[in-house]
């Protein structure tokens, strides 16, 4: 790894966050050569962001279904990193100023009761075995890109692929997780729907998204720790909001969460 321009890409990143957020893919030194250079980027961009009171709390992985995959053009599973600033609850009203262009996914969530050490010969069957819960989710995204299609996956990667946050409704032990594939999620917004669609349209099964994450040192390093929160992937194409907007995600099983945006 070329350590010079990765932390300019650092610094740069980090100047984005605390200023004007918005990116350009004008300067080529500040795009990773590949995944590894992304992810580790990415994760030391958070290490300089870790305070007491706002810590990395899990992942988010993107481009998990085809509909999402054709969306971006991206034919690969793709993560982000959550943080507890930006995790929200069912019924929370999010300023569009505090965004470049925002939208919403419809995500199944999982809690683990225990660390998931990394891996590369995880089944699904395993995942089983470190699910404590599950939840309906809304994940929040910000096009804060210049023209995201211009952008390759390595320089969004870096960039947290996206992610601004998660709304977390209410956490279900009662769900049969060994059927997570057969589970429907259906996007409202302001009560009319936007689209739906089945676990299983997450690479065959949601668990497999987990066992993918769980595979990926680059992104975990040695462990993804207990407690995580890890969002699976949306079912239905990313929905860009405007102001005024509510939306709903009800996931068959479960109470539905909501988000309003101001």
């Amino acid at each position: 790894m070329d350590k010079n321009k990765i932390n300019k890409i650092v610094r740069y990143l980090l100047n984005k966050r605390s200023n004007e957020y918005f990116i350009t893919n004008l300067q080529t030194d500040l795009i990773p050569n590949n995944q590894d250079e992304a992810y580790f980027i990415q994760n030391k961009v958070h290490a300089s962001l870790n305070f007491e009171h706002d810590k990395v709390i899990g992942r988010k992985i993107g481009c998990t279904t085809k509909v999402m995959q054709q969306y971006l053009k991206i034919d690969h599973p793709c993560a982000g990193t959550l943080r507890k600033s930006n995790c929200y609850k069912s019924g929370d009203n999010l300023d569009m100023k505090s965004y470049t262009k925002v939208g919403v996914e419809c995500e199944i969530a999982v809690k683990l009761k225990k660390d998931i050490p990394f891996s590369n010969i995880y089944t699904k069957e395993d995942m089983l075995t470190f699910i404590e819960s599950i939840f309906p989710a809304i994940e929040i995204v910000d096009d804060r890109y210049d023209n995201w299609k211009s952008f390759t996956a390595n320089h969004l990667i870096a960039d947290d692929f996206f992610s601004a946050g998660c709304v977390l409704g209410r956490e279900e032990f009662k769900v049969d997780i060994k059927n997570i594939e057969l589970l429907r999620g259906i996007m409202y917004v302001n009560n009319k729907k936007i689209g739906e669609g089945l676990g299983k349209h997450i690479l065959g099964n949601p668990l497999n998204a987990l066992t993918w994450l769980a595979s990926r040192k680059d992104i975990i390093g040695n462990v993804i720790p207990k407690n995580s929160i890890i969002l699976l992937g949306s079912l239905v194409e990313t929905y860009w909001v405007s102001r005024g907007d509510k939306v709903k995600i009800n996931i068959e099983g479960m109470d539905s969460v909501y988000i309003n945006f101001i």
